[in-house]
């Protein structure tokens, strides 16, 4: 990794080095941050829904412990049992055991529901529109490319003119050159021809 370093010619501006691995492991990061804060908010919704569920049902589980009502409720006792069971269990894992079924690497969808979604958009409204962006792909390196190209020779010529050709200022080199002229099939007048 290199050191943070200063710039004479900036003054004093601390510039730091920036590649691509630092920038891809900073996105990795914050996604990372994103995907467990997002799972921790689902683990308490998830855990405050499921004790608001069980204060409700406190009610039904006293009547269940009574004899004479788990009898009265005949064929619907297995709802007695199951509430019985349920209210052994932990909240907090209950709630764990709900945030990792619902955690999908797509966000809170399951990933081929949406890759469902976008076959079927693609295949109905999105058929045109992926076909201009196939084209629009296709023809970017034939159209653009050779423009890109010539904008950057021109810069690069002007920044060389600069550097090696007239490093006083073309104004200087204009004045004094004996051949300025010779352009434009002109002589100098400092320069006479016998």
């Amino acid at each position: 990794m290199q050191a943070l370093r200063w710039r004479k010619d900036e003054g004093a501006r601390l510039t730091l080095p920036v590649s691509a691995a630092m920038t891809i492991s900073l996105l990795l990061s914050v996604w990372l941050l994103m995907f467990v804060l997002s799972r921790v908010h689902m683990l308490h919704l998830s855990y405050t829904s499921l004790s608001v569920q069980r204060e409700d049902e406190r009610w039904l589980l006293q009547q269940c412990s009574t004899h004479e009502f788990y009898h009265n409720m005949k064929q619907h006792s297995s709802l007695c049992d199951d509430l019985s069971t349920l209210s052994r269990s932990s909240v907090l894992l209950s709630a764990v055991q709900h945030v990792l079924d619902h955690t999908y690497l797509c966000g809170y969808t399951p990933c081929h529901e949406l890759l469902d979604a976008s076959l079927s958009w693609l295949l109905g409204k999105g058929l045109a529109v992926t076909a201009v962006v196939a084209l629009i792909v296709l023809l970017f390196p034939t159209l653009f490319v050779p423009i890109f190209r010539s904008n950057m020779n021109q810069l690069a010529d002007r920044r060389m003119h600069q550097l090696y050709n007239a490093p006083y200022g073309t104004n200087h080199y204009g004045a004094s050159h004996p051949w300025s002229g010779e352009d434009e099939g002109i002589l100098s007048p400092s320069v006479k021809m016998f």
